[in-house]
């Protein structure tokens, strides 16, 4: 896949592009699917590659724990290493980041329609700690995505300066917890007084769509108010040659 002059410049200087048909449907449907027998408990997973809601307040239909993400499924199964290693992924890492590149790691996000779902502003490297143009990470739409349900939405231009802003702490209403000892897990934000949302960008998307932006860049998603599940693929790659300890593939 060849990106347009456009995009990449896009990229360089407001931390973000779009790129529409990334991936087919059929392949975004493929792995919308195998998230939805995750969901129902159609797995042999180690519970390690889960986060869930509260198990003592949710269950699946089969009486076992809701997903809503799933982390480093490519390391699991085909379905997911086949978009995690897809040659229009690498080819648009590689333009974008400007050399060699491997992944770095994967998140699927399963976002229930009884629930918000909503992230707050953040940057990915203040979880990552990779280096200023060291990280790009892309969201895939396995659904469509717009306002009130899971859109991306960016800050352009906040990568500029390459610096990481103190986050802080809070947990999710209802929170978040790992499916591993069923604890609540606390997630980090930029404070809301630090952002100007009359610049934000908000980006529909439709499945196979995907958004990359910089491991420094302002993002957050919309909530799920469409009554329905809305799913996404997160998948995070580096330039190859600084990867050194950093790397989690």
């Amino acid at each position: 896949m060849e990106l347009t002059e456009q995009q990449v410049q896009q990229y360089q200087d407001s931390g973000y592009t779009v790129v529409r048909g990334l991936i087919s449907p059929e392949e975004a449907s493929c792995v919308r699917n195998r998230l939805m027998d995750l969901l129902e408990g159609d797995h042999d997973w180690p519970d390690n590659h889960f986060q869930i809601l509260d198990p003592s307040k949710c269950r699946n239909s089969n009486g076992g724990f809701v997903p809503i993400g799933v982390q480093r499924p490519a390391m699991r199964e085909g379905v997911f290493e086949d978009i995690a290693d897809h040659p229009n992924l690498q080819s648009a890492m590689a333009q974008l980041l400007g050399g060699l590149v491997k992944r770095f790691t994967d998140q699927a996000l399963i976002k229930n329609p009884a629930i918000s779902g909503q992230s707050f502003y953040h940057q990915d490297s203040y979880y990552w700690h990779l280096a200023p143009k060291q990280g790009c990470n892309s969201w895939i739409a396995l659904d469509e995505v717009e306002r009130e349900g899971s859109a991306l939405a960016i800050l352009p231009g906040t990568h500029e300066s390459w610096t990481l802003i103190e986050h802080e702490g809070y947990y999710d209403e209802p929170s978040f917890h790992t499916a591993r000892g069923g604890e609540a897990f606390k997630r980090w934000r930029i404070p809301v007084d630090q952002i100007d949302f009359s610049r934000e960008v908000l980006l529909p998307m439709s499945p196979g769509d995907a958004a990359f932006f910089t491991n420094y860049t302002w993002h957050r998603s919309e909530p799920n108010d469409s009554g329905s599940y809305k799913c996404a693929y997160a998948i995070a790659y580096q330039l190859r040659e600084n990867s050194g300890d950093r790397d989690r593939r």
